[in-house]
């Protein structure tokens, strides 16, 4: 079934299954190897264990999500303000700093720099493409409440609270592409576009934003609240100043390169496409 990768984890247009990429597409890469196979697998598995003692631990303490209501309902909020802003950070991360020539990220450069050139080919990747990498990154968040709360020898409202952030945090964080895919659909039910209206889900005007001028703004790609937030008063121009200060690198200096190779820097094109007018 998993082998070499070329059924389950190579779904990308022009990718060969096993002979490696095709050469005529500048965004292909080699299918999964065996070793990128296993991260995700195992990625998968911890964070499902995780997920599973938090859960076993809520349902043991249900009357705490009730009495302390109040901090059911910021941990709720917290979870997905935290996985707002993790999602954030990674494509910040990934647009702002990396290059296809490190050769550890070379996958994932490449993907998001298709994406600002080809927004649509967002739609070829199913959610087993990376929720084994992604669970590593919720597993980051969650284990530690996980482990803090499972330690306490009096559990309280404050505790469940926080344990239901982590979970509800987690599962954003392995989910955050396909909520990333809800802000390039233009046809949408009435509930999604409910859940848009609420920020609740990423909506296309907000996210048609980042697709736009030096696609430098607008990076969390769950909700997008941190963006309206904590963006809004410069949290990603200031993390650009101090990586610049100590590294002495240039943002967005790689990503400007395939920009202007494909004519999509500022200028070069007026109006910027990538969201789907039907259904998917």
């Amino acid at each position: 079934m998993i082998g070499d990768g070329s059924t389950f984890f190579s779904i990308r247009e022009g990718t060969k299954g096993g002979a490696g990429a095709d050469n005529s597409d500048p965004f292909a890469v080699p299918p999964f190897s065996k070793t990128d196979i296993a991260v995700h697998i195992a990625g998968g598995l911890l964070n499902l264990t995780c997920l599973v003692l938090a859960l076993l631990w809520l349902t043991a303490h249900p009357a705490l999500l009730v009495q302390g209501w109040y901090w059911t309902l910021a941990g709720l909020a917290l979870g997905t303000y935290i996985a707002d802003f993790v999602s954030g950070l990674l494509h910040w991360t990934f647009d702002t700093w990396f290059s296809e020539d490190w050769t550890g990220v070379r996958r994932m450069v490449l993907l998001v720099r298709e994406h600002h050139i080809h927004p649509d080919r967002i739609f070829q990747y199913r959610l087993s493409h990376d929720a084994g990498v992604l669970s590593w990154f919720g597993l980051l968040v969650s284990a530690p409440v996980v482990a803090w709360v499972l330690t306490r020898p009096a559990p309280a409202p404050f505790e469940a609270g926080m344990v239901l952030a982590a979970v509800v945090a987690s599962l954003e964080i392995v989910l955050m592409l396909e909520f990333h895919k809800c802000g390039h659909r233009l046809k949408r039910s009435a509930v999604v576009r409910a859940l848009q209206w609420g920020h609740v889900l990423l909506s296309p005007g907000q996210h048609l934003r980042h697709h736009s001028g030096h696609h430098d703004r607008n990076y969390c790609i769950i909700t997008g609240i941190f963006d309206q937030t904590a963006g809004r008063l410069g949290a990603w121009r200031l993390l650009e100043r101090i990586v610049s200060y100590f590294t002495g690198w240039t943002p967005r200096e790689n990503d400007r390169v395939w920009l202007h190779r494909y004519g999509r820097l500022p200028g070069a094109q007026k109006t910027p496409g990538g969201l789907r007018s039907q259904g998917q």
